[in-house]
């Protein structure tokens, strides 16, 4: 038996599909998944463009939802034993965490940040060298090893909705942590910058489920923020023009954002990837107010016209986030659950589906940027 996969070589090298052997037998607490859908991710077009670089040849994509074709019951192979395996059946349709880690370094227990373990093995990340080499969701199949939490999907949850939750919407649960926004006086504004994937689900999160009567949403694309809208935003265009210096049209954004919010919004949420951003994000907040740090995972990301002395003056917290644990994952497909019948979820994907053999046609179409993901049918080849 064999999988269909896209291999990906190198930047300007066309995916090759190929055929790849399943394993004969799965080890003990492996999952073998039979791959619905994928969508392609924000990461996956910087290392195509070669703006990120990945060890080559690999099997690109870790969004994807799929059924659980085998389940690894190996109990003399030495290996532990998956957690929570007996609430898995085959047959049953899951998402899956982007990462794969140990549960017993210090990382992933005193710290409580699997994340960063210290054997982390990422999905669509790896080469196919690593294992069996299927480490990717842009192929019929995916193995799952030991260490990857795995979340069964409500039924009337489509696969489609659900194929950003385990790296977009997982990532805002953990940005956007109740117990970690102010803990004294109002939680209730925000400005999300960056109306992006990660954006609007800030957007929908914050107004859901933290419950904030005033959202703002900053970009410079007009139809992104027409999405933002209806997910709760109030939206506020980025605008450039020869005639008004970039500082004073943020002067013009924070007067608007203070008509509502007189002494600065209680959080704001940095989702762009865009380093001058940060200024503009520190003067709207209040005293005591919160910033997450969630886009800007590149070098580019230099922090020199911040002073020590306004983040001190302020009372400001700033927390960083990367990726997410678990548990994230699991609240992740709860809100989609509970909301899916309220927010326009489907209006952040393309219309349309890409067979697998077309996965070049999918990257060009998520190049133009009019989606914010493009989904690819796995089993469709």
């Amino acid at each position: 038996a064999t999988a269909t996969v896209a291999v990906f070589h190198g930047v300007g090298q066309p995916h090759e599909i190929r055929e790849m052997p399943l394993p004969e037998r799965l080890r003990e607490g492996e999952l073998l998944v039979k791959l619905h859908c994928a969508t392609i991710c924000g990461s996956d077009l910087h290392t195509v463009d070669g703006k990120r670089n990945e060890p080559t040849p690999l099997i690109l994509g870790h969004e994807g939802v799929g059924v659980i074709e085998g389940i690894g019951n190996d109990i003399f192979s030495g290996d532990r034993p998956r957690k929570g395996s007996w609430k898995l059946r085959e047959g049953d349709r899951i998402t899956f965490s982007v990462a794969d880690s140990c549960g017993i370094c210090p990382e992933c227990t005193l710290h409580k940040l699997p994340q960063k373990c210290e054997s982390l093995m990422k999905y669509g990340h790896a080469p196919i060298t690593d294992g069996l080499g299927l480490n990717g969701t842009y192929a019929s199949h995916i193995l799952l090893r030991r260490g990857t939490h795995v979340v069964k999907l409500p039924e009337g949850l489509s696969s489609r909705v659900a194929s950003p939750a385990n790296c977009a919407l997982a990532t805002v649960v953990n940005s956007l942590d109740m117990a970690r926004l102010p803990r004294f006086g109002s939680n209730n504004s925000a400005v999300v910058q960056g109306a992006g994937l990660l954006g609007i689900y800030a957007v929908a999160w914050l107004k859901k489920r933290v419950g904030m009567e005033h959202v703002f949403c900053l970009d410079m694309n007009p139809e992104r923020l027409k999405t933002a809208e209806r997910f709760g935003a109030i939206p506020l265009l980025v605008e450039s023009s020869s005639e008004r210096s970039a500082e004073e049209h943020a002067a013009e954004r924070a007067r608007q954002i203070r008509t509502w919010c007189p002494r600065g919004v209680d959080v704001v949420v940095e989702m762009s990837g865009v380093r001058s951003v940060l200024i503009e994000g520190v003067n709207l907040l209040r005293h005591g107010g919160h910033y997450a740090f969630c886009g800007m995972v590149h070098p580019d990301s230099q922090l020199s016209t911040l002073t020590g002395e306004t983040i001190i003056r302020k009372c400001l917290t700033i927390r960083g986030v990367h990726n997410y644990t678990p548990w994230n994952l699991s609240e992740a497909v709860g809100f989609l659950e509970e909301f899916m019948h309220e927010l326009p979820f489907d209006s952040v994907l393309s219309p349309m589906s890409f067979s697998l053999d077309r996965i070049d046609e999918a990257f060009a179409e998520a190049f133009t940027g009019r989606h914010c993901r493009v989904v690819v049918n796995c089993n469709d080849h």
